[in-house]
């Protein structure tokens, strides 16, 4: 009994099963690093779709400088992976996450992004009480209207807070220029993308006017980040999600030159008419978070939904998907798909290559 599927063929694996294509995956990583690297930022990779340390050092070997992620506990599996430069782009709350979180930078430097005064003084104390010090990013608001101070003089009352408060560091700012993801026109959407991140640099030019130095300028997403790269004075992007070009990336944010890396193997495992085929994923194993998975090799055949175990697909006259047969179904979204599996098998030219346990996978706090 073979206990690790290394080694095997992948049409031999049961399914539903989650799969990388190595040297797909290789392609969007070197054109990804490859991009930054010609334009001089850092590439700060976020971490919230695959959650996997295995995954982190790939890019570091890439140039990566570090990672992103959203949530405490995903940086203290980064950091116990050995990823020691980590953003945590979202806003940490509550006594037990703070003191974990002064508690961490003794294995890493593990920032944080605030957006309010109240946030301060409780990071401040833990460091304070841990006998650390905790890197602290400004977050700017550039048009989503999600988080973010609203105005370059709330950004330098913040940091000036920061910048005063023992156990504390001032490292810079953050936005996200997430609300221009799905603008259409190529035109249109490096004009929205240079105003919002125009905002960004507004925000830096009035805070160090005020004394306090941003060594950290964050932006970027990989629906923007062909666009991002391009504007001088961002130091690092946040870009993650395109290594796997999902369907979300290369069909809404029309992200170019990446090929889709990730896909769901499945089984045919019902005919229940002539132009219709059962596959064994539903929601519970993909994600068709604002467009649906398609089916790599059978374009013609689109999916037509999901259920919680079955995904329905319409099958064309000049397709033949016989019961039994196998398919690699590429799921609408990257972030929601990773979430539903325990691993992510890494193949190479029809044979698993590595696999990859998502240790992050339910770090939620």
């Amino acid at each position: 009994m073979q206990l690790s599927p290394i080694g095997l063929p992948v049409d031999e694996l049961d399914t539903p099963a989650l799969l990388l294509d190595l040297d797909r995956l290789q392609h969007n990583i070197d054109r990804m690093s490859g991009h930054f690297r010609e334009r001089g930022v850092a590439w700060r990779p976020h971490a919230k779709a695959y959650k996997c340390p295995a995954i982190a050092h790939l890019l570091r070997r890439a140039g990566a400088i570090g990672v992103t992620v959203a949530k405490v506990s995903e940086a203290e599996v980064m950091a116990a992976g050995g990823i020691d430069d980590i953003l945590i782009a979202h806003l940490v709350v509550g006594s037990s996450k703070v003191a974990r979180l002064a508690a961490l930078q003794r294995q890493a430097d593990v920032k944080v992004t605030v957006d309010h005064p109240d946030h301060v003084n409780p990071l401040g104390r833990a460091a304070v009480g841990a006998g650390t010090t905790i890197g602290v990013l400004v977050d700017v608001d550039l048009g989503m209207h999600r988080t973010g101070v609203a105005s370059a003089q709330a950004a330098v009352a913040l940091a000036r807070r920061v910048s005063s408060t023992p156990g504390l560091r001032f490292d810079g700012l953050m936005g996200y220029e997430g609300h221009t993801l799905f603008i259409a026109d190529a035109a249109e959407k490096r004009a929205a993308i240079a105003a919002a991140i125009g905002r960004l640099l507004e925000t830096r030019d009035t805070v160090e006017a005020a004394g306090c130095s941003c060594r950290i300028l964050s932006a970027g997403g990989s629906g923007s980040y062909q666009y991002t790269a391009d504007i001088r004075g961002i130091t690092e992007i946040q870009a993650g999600g395109g290594i796997f070009a999902c369907q979300y990336y290369t069909q809404l944010c029309q992200v170019t030159g990446h090929l889709p890396s990730i896909s769901l193997l499945a089984t045919v495992v019902s005919r229940p008419a002539p132009d219709r085929a059962i596959l064994d994923i539903g929601q519970k194993s993909a994600s068709q978070y604002r467009t649906p998975p398609v089916l790599r090799d059978y374009p013609d055949c689109p999916v037509l939904g999901l259920s919680a175990e079955h995904a329905t697909v319409s099958v064309s006259p000049a397709v033949d998907l016989a019961i039994g047969e196998k398919v690699h179904v590429i799921p609408g979204y990257s972030d929601f798909t990773f979430v539903l599996h325990d691993r992510v098998l890494g193949h190479r030219r029809g044979v698993v290559e590595s696999v990859w346990n998502l240790l992050g996978r339910g770090q939620l706090q």
